[in-house]
């Protein structure tokens, strides 16, 4: 943790909203990605960020700096996910919808700018939709792994730290979650 982030965690915690603010500007795309790739739902993604966001306010005090602001932030987004994961079975209604990031209003993933044309754009996207699908498919275990490894690029040990798991689970995780994701998007390629 840097000097600035620390000033601003030990003035957000003196209850300065501003810092506090500043904490969230610097954070709420990850936390987006985050909970987009468990959810697969834009709507979902924004209450669950938000959410996150209020809690972290909540109990900025039982923060003590021990590690990192983001494994904090990571930690809190995937609890809150897996509680409206848990919402949606109980209920038995767990809708599977994914959209484009062009459909979804308000906050979009961005799509990165290869330069390619109309075609290479709409085949992009339609394998982004088919990822996204897949990854919805799988268990949540697998889900939160892959989506901090592969979606944020976190590293193994961030990940452990985040999830409260060994690396090796960590490791075993995201090796059983890609083998099922590819056997995913193999079964969604050929239905297609």
């Amino acid at each position: 943790m840097n000097i600035e982030e620390a000033r601003l965690i030990k003035q957000s915690q003196q209850g300065d909203m501003n810092s506090f603010e500043k904490l969230i500007l610097r954070y709420q795309d990850q936390a987006y990605r985050t909970a987009y790739g468990m959810l697969g739902n834009a709507e979902d993604a924004k209450d669950a960020t938000q959410e996150s966001f209020i809690k972290m306010y909540k109990s900025l005090n039982k923060f003590k700096l021990q590690s990192s602001f983001s494994t904090w932030m990571y930690r809190i987004v995937h609890n809150t996910c897996l509680d409206i994961l848990r919402k949606r079975k109980r209920r038995e209604e767990v809708p599977m919808e994914t959209k484009n990031s062009s459909e979804s209003e308000g906050y979009e993933i961005p799509l990165k700018d290869t330069g390619d044309g109309p075609e290479e754009l709409l085949e992009y996207q339609f394998v982004k939709g088919e990822v996204e699908k897949g990854i919805l498919e799988l268990p949540v275990e697998y889900q939160g792994v892959i989506v901090l490894r592969d979606i944020e690029g976190l590293s193994y040990e961030k990940i452990a730290e985040v999830l409260d798991i060994s690396q090796g689970t960590v490791k075993s995780r995201l090796n059983r979650g890609r083998k099922q994701l590819r056997n995913n998007l193999s079964d969604l390629l050929q239905n297609d």
